[in-house]
């Protein structure tokens, strides 16, 4: 059993998600998931999400350690430690949430958990591992001095064994989500991490330059950086500084903030940043691992993707790792159920000969293969996209086809049309893409990798592997979809690519029609969500909000520039073909405008229109020394002018002589249609008498 410590409790609870809390503690003690909720208020995602785990459940802990949890919450990830550590103490500042990580893990014989403030606290032992998930930003509201966080970091040293490891996951300052236009985390308020917190003093987040000299001024003589994305919170990645130089980082993925703002695309961004090799310094997050001495391991890791986002039977983690100078690939269980998914995989990859083997090895429960340093078809897509060359990018996708033809033959597979499937294996089929109808001429494949994707493709000397076997079925499959799904992935990952050459126009080059793309679609969908139970955490996300900036200024330039017109009538009344355009910029509601005459000579009136399509207020200063201008159809006199109610306002110009020109200048405020009609209430008051008016 647990042990729960509330030696150092004050009796005071200095922050809370309020009542949901209570609601988190209930649905622990009676269901022990929120899964089967309806409808999941954000905390309760936030507290109690398997996704929370990613951000560690990939470290290569040494078993038999001790870890120190700062700041445990509702035990987000304090199970993950007991999993991989021999002992674990989490502390937390408030009872409530210590109350809910408890009945979370009140089975877990290796947790301890204690209540209060861990300046306070006295252990008596020093700890292999520190850990603290989103929990450092806070220091200046429970430490004090002059310099709380750097007295905070030097407290944690200080239980720290000498050759032991610091983890702070944090958010970045000057994180790209922050520049692109997501509210700061912790303040609510936008770019106030960038511009430095200049109203706030109670939380502080830090660049990496700053984080560096942090640790350099706490004696911390080691640190390396790993990059969650898209943030530390709910990561599905997690880079390094080795991996950002070859990995694409800003894939789009799930939002939860309300209000978040998206000025321009951040993945897009992320692209040319990581090309100028700065990624490192605008991702989002930071995961720091530091130390008093180097870091000894028998791995490296490089780079991480974690599926955990899934149905527990294919919940599984995928690393790059260093490993006595050489790299490989290891795909790890993240649950138990995932182990027989790896074993198939280790079972599809040696039996699947189309392609040269990778040499799978299992280690344990892990699966792994050596890593291929070749550039994927996928990057050589994307190098091709971004240089336009569509020839090439279609040279690529024709590989998919090729290969399906190529597996065939070499195998002697199944090559058949989806009308000579048998029952069960329709009923197999069903059972993984759904009961959406299949047409029945469609050549197919079995067994077959719908997984043939750009990324997964690697080519050398004219031969071909293929990695990541993690879907491949005995059942047939038409080849159109295998081509379809790799399709579809790359314009998912580079929409831009749509420009260049429409991704239906490429369909229909493999004879995929509108109609089968549609289906085909709906066999993805019933593949991810009901086989897989892919993405489940995006079903919380909130659409971000576009802001254009270009509209905006648009909007502004429109409502400051003053079209104005001239009618001249030379004897045939006000006519369209008989006048002068002026356009001028409002300047304060100021205009000025000069009209040319030369071209009539013996005109007989002049219409000023100020505008038009819209109500305003406008009032003439100055034109010209001979000239008057009389308001035609003014709705009457306002403080600021001739209120004209009219979308088409109209001035008679009267002058003693004929002029070569019209100088006129004066001050106008549009009028929205809101504006216009309460003016028309108060004018329609004014004239009938209306008592409430004199008011």
């Amino acid at each position: 059993m647990a042990k729960f410590n509330l030696d150092y409790y004050s009796g005071e609870n200095f922050y809370s998600d309020g009542d949901i809390e209570k609601e988190i503690l209930k649905i622990v003690k009676t269901q022990g998931s929120y899964e089967s909720m309806e409808n999941v208020p954000f905390p309760v995602l936030y507290h109690l999400s398997r996704v929370r785990e990613n951000i560690l459940n990939w470290y290569p802990f040494q078993e038999d350690a001790t870890c120190l949890e700062i700041g445990s919450g509702c035990g987000a990830i304090s199970g993950l430690l007991c999993e991989r550590m021999k002992k674990v103490v989490s502390v937390e500042l408030s009872k409530q949430r210590a109350d809910i990580n408890m009945a979370r893990h009140e089975r877990v014989p290796n947790l301890e958990i204690w209540v209060g403030n861990l300046n306070d606290m006295v252990f008596g032992e020093q700890f292999d591992y520190i850990v603290l998930n989103g929990v450092f930003e806070y220091a200046p509201g429970f430490t004090e001095g002059d310099q709380p966080c750097e007295t905070f970091l030097k407290n944690i040293k200080r239980l720290l064994k000498p050759d032991g490891i610091l983890l702070i996951a944090i958010e970045n300052r000057f994180g790209l989500k922050y520049f692109a236009g997501a509210p700061e985390d912790h303040t609510n308020g936008y770019f106030d991490g960038i511009a430095g917190y200049p109203d706030n003093h109670s939380v502080r987040t830090f660049s990496k330059g700053e984080w560096e000299r942090l640790m350099e001024a706490c004696g911390f003589s080691y640190h390396r950086f790993y990059y969650p994305y898209p943030d530390y919170k709910f990561p599905r990645e997690v880079f390094t500084d080795e991996s950002l130089k070859e990995q694409k980082y800003g894939l789009p993925t799930w939002n939860f903030t309300k209000y978040r703002m998206a000025l321009f695309r951040e993945e897009q961004v992320a692209e040319t940043i990581q090309q100028d090799g700065r990624m490192d310094y605008f991702a989002n997050s930071f995961l720091i691992e530091m130390s008093r001495n180097q870091i000894r391991a028998d791995k490296k890791v490089l780079y991480a993707k974690m599926s955990t986002d899934r149905d527990r039977h294919f919940s599984i983690a995928t690393t790059i790792e260093e490993q006595n100078g050489e790299k490989v690939v290891v795909k790890q269980p993240m649950t138990n159920e995932a182990k027989r998914h790896l074993q198939n995989m280790q079972n599809k990859q040696k039996d699947y000969g189309s392609w040269s083997s990778l040499g799978v090895k299992a280690k344990g429960d892990a699966v792994v293969t050596p890593f291929l340093q070749e550039k994927s078809l996928g990057q050589q897509a994307k190098q091709a996209i971004y240089e336009h060359n569509v020839e090439k990018v279609k040279n690529l996708i024709s590989t998919v086809s090729m290969l399906c033809e190529k597996e065939s033959a070499a195998t002697g597979n199944r090559h058949i049309v989806s009308r000579e499937m048998s029952g069960r294996e329709r009923t197999e089929f069903a059972q993984v893409f759904g009961t959406s109808q299949i047409c029945p001429e469609l050549p197919c494949i079995a067994p077959a990798n719908i997984d043939l994707i750009l990324d997964n493709i690697f080519e050398k000397d004219g031969k071909y592997r293929v990695i990541d076997c993690e879907w491949i079925f005995d059942f047939p499959v038409p080849v159109a979809f295998i081509i379809w799904r790799a399709i579809n992935e790359l314009y998912s990952s580079y929409p831009q690519l749509e420009q260049d050459c429409k991704m239906q126009e490429l369909l229909e080059e493999y004879q995929i029609t509108q109609e089968m793309s549609e289906t085909f679609h709906k066999w993805g969908t019933y593949f991810a969500e009901h086989y897989v139970g892919a993405n489940r955490v995006l079903h919380y996300s909130i659409p971000e909000i576009g802001i254009s900036l270009e509209e905006f200024r648009k909007r502004h330039q429109e409502k400051d520039l003053l079209n104005c017109q001239l009618f001249v009538d030379t004897g045939n009344g006000f006519r369209e073909e008989e006048k002068i355009q002026a356009e001028t910029v409002l300047q304060d509601g100021a205009f000025r405008v000069t009209f040319d005459l030369k071209n009539f000579k013996d005109w007989k009136a002049l219409r000023f229109d100020p505008l038009e399509g819209k109500p305003c207020i406008c009032r003439i200063d100055h034109a010209g020394t001979n000239a008057k201008l009389k308001a035609a159809n003014a709705s009457g006199k306002v403080e600021h002018g001739d209120l004209f109610l009219t979308t088409d306002p109209v001035y008679l110009v009267k002058m003693e002589e004929n002029k070569d020109q019209v100088k006129i200048s004066g001050m106008i405020a549009v009028l929205s249609m809101e504006e216009a009609l309460e003016r028309a209430t108060w004018l329609l008051g004014k004239k009938n008498g209306l008592a409430f008016w004199r008011k």
